[in-house]
Formats: C-alpha cells, structure tokens, sequence
C-alpha cells in the first residue's frame, strides 16, 4: 500500500513549464517566422506552436512531463535572428522560500509579487537577462487568483 501511495504522489508531484508566449520586437521577417515555427515544431515536448508576425510573438504549449527550458526556447529564437523579449510563462511548481522549484529542468527562479503556497501552477512575465548566467525573475501580477 505505502508503494502504491508513493508512486500516485511521484505521478502528481511533476514541475515544469505549461504554456511559453515569448514577444519579440523585431519580428518583421515572413519567412524567418515560417522557420521559427518548424524549429519550434521539432523541439522536443512541444505540442502545439503558433507564430504570430502582427503580435510578433510565438506561443509554445507544451505536453505534460516536458523538459523545455525557457534558455532553450530563447536560444532557438535568436538562431533563427529574432531577439526575444518580454516571456509570459505557465509553469508549475513548488515555492521555497522567496524562490520557485521547477523540478523536472533543476531550475529555481526567484519570485516578484504575489508569493504562491506549496505546489501550484502560476502565470506570470520573465524578461530575459543580458546574461545567462543571472538568476531568472518571475514577475506574478499581485490581483491575480490562481
């Protein structure tokens, strides 16, 4: 009974990325959007893309159990020659302290506004850092209930 209780609380306890809108400026180029969603439609744990050139933006949902990091997903769009920007995130996960664990990647962003309790799914904005090596920033809307 307790091997059972552990593997239904191994199947629920998953972290990681739900839905990806990442906004880019200088999306002006037909052709190079048509590439950006064949790369993103080859990426592995995505399950549907959508490209759009008139809100310059391409949104990523992603399947459950998926390993896709934010780093990936900014990597693929400047190959392509975009410059990615202002990212809106699904992502679930777990808080500790002033932090949120994505377990399945091994990544900790730190938080901004409204701290979520224990394990939940948020919504929220991530710009991407001029380095990569700087520690990601969650900005959670404070007059959200999710």
């Amino acid at each position: 009974m307790k091997l059972l209780l552990m593997l239904v609380g191994l199947s629920t306890a998953r972290a990681e990325f739900l839905r990806i809108e990442v906004l880019m400026k200088d999306m002006d180029c037909l052709s190079c959007s048509d590439s950006l969603g064949r790369t993103f439609e080859k990426m592995r744990g995505v399950k549907h893309v959508e490209v759009s050139t008139e809100k310059g933006s391409v949104a990523l949902e992603l399947v459950d159990q998926n390993r896709v990091t934010l780093e990936q997903v900014w990597d693929a769009i400047k190959r392509v020659g975009f410059t990615p920007g202002d990212t809106k995130v699904t992502v679930r996960g777990e808080r500790k302290g002033d932090s949120f664990v994505i377990s399945v990647i091994d990544k900790t962003i730190d938080i901004e506004g409204r701290r979520p309790q224990g394990e939940v799914a948020i919504k929220g904005t991530i710009t991407p850092p001029p380095d990569p090596r700087t520690r990601i920033r969650l900005r959670i809307p404070e007059a959200t209930n999710q």
